[in-house]
């Protein structure tokens, strides 16, 4: 089971369309939140912000309390090369957030040097004017030779929570613009895949992105972040429905607390052909009219495709 730890709201840069509310109440690592991971069987651990190395004497305890788990943090890289002994030590997964475009939200890039990491990920922001795909995968082929290796990027989209970062939503016309970019360059991947045995790598997280989506399987109360596999916590050990927003916390009735949520905004999720795929999408979206568009084609088209390749496969 991986159980996210959102460290706290604290960081280092101030990227645009971040959706993350500031907390005034946060705190150290506490008693309540050791006891719930020490009671995890199979555990990975995410770490999470904010930015999480400005979090970096916390992180260790976390470590020092569960030192078989699998851990992950998510960061920007601005500290990357200050603690990359400490991630090789404790073996962890280092997804990098980069976008794969000038910066100009992000203001930083942290593949202008060659990075001496061997587990890498990277996940990719696709937001209102920042959704050409072959574009960001043109952008990480031209990284590949600085850093010296492959790079396969994982999207997700941006949500509009506030009135800060609404302008950076999607639009109904870039749900359609990024529906057809998956399906010609997902379509391709599996095409390639499951006929001729050949993978791309630089479609592969793409792909896993959602094939994960297809296997997990939600039942009704479950969201994308809040499910039978994962938890979320913050420092606290108290859940919540967002780490960004904290405004609706959970009991271990979780479930049933997530589907009064989801009555009494979103009731048709319900009987919704992919809720099993989506979840509920982003229950806090100020655009989940929007979103919920662009997942129910999105995800009803990949179930299709690829259960047509698996039978194919199969059929060989």
């Amino acid at each position: 089971m991986q159980i996210t730890i959102y460290m706290g709201s604290r960081c280092n840069l101030n990227c645009a369309y971040c959706h993350r509310e500031a907390d005034a109440n946060e705190t150290k690592m506490s008693s309540e939140l050791f006891e719930k991971l020490r009671n995890v069987d199979d555990l990975t651990v995410k770490l999470m912000g904010g930015e999480p190395t400005l979090y970096l004497d916390e992180i260790k305890k976390v470590v020092k309390a569960v030192p078989k788990a699998k851990f992950i943090i998510c960061t920007n890289g601005v500290n990357l090369d200050k603690y990359l002994s400490f991630f090789r030590e404790h073996d962890f997964l280092v997804c990098i957030s980069y976008d794969g475009d000038n910066n100009v939200k992000r203001g930083f890039d942290p593949f202008s040097k060659a990075i001496d990491y061997p587990k890498l990920a990277v996940s990719t922001t696709i937001y209102h004017g920042h959704t050409d795909l072959k574009a960001i995968i043109k952008n990480f082929a031209e990284k590949e030779r600085i850093i010296g290796r492959r790079l396969s990027f994982f999207p997700h989209f941006a949500h509009a929570t506030n009135s800060k970062n609404d302008g950076y939503s999607l639009s109904l016309g870039d749900a359609d613009y990024i529906l057809k970019q998956y399906r010609e360059l997902v379509g391709s991947y599996m095409e390639q895949r499951f006929k001729y045995g050949v993978r791309n790598f630089r479609l592969e997280g793409m792909f896993t992105g959602l094939l994960k989506r297809y296997q997990s399987n939600f039942k009704y109360g479950e969201t994308y972040c809040v499910n039978k596999d994962l938890m979320k916590f913050n420092a606290q050990g108290k859940c919540f429905s967002c780490l960004y927003i904290r405004d609706d916390e959970l009991s271990e009735d979780w479930q049933a607390e997530q589907q009064i949520i989801l009555e009494s905004l979103y009731p048709e999720c319900k009987s919704c052909p992919v809720y099993f795929m989506c979840g509920g999408g982003c229950i806090k979206s100020k655009s989940h009219d929007i979103e919920c568009y662009l997942n129910k084609k999105l995800f009803s088209w990949f179930k299709a495709e690829y259960e047509k390749w698996r039978e194919t496969e199969h059929a060989d």
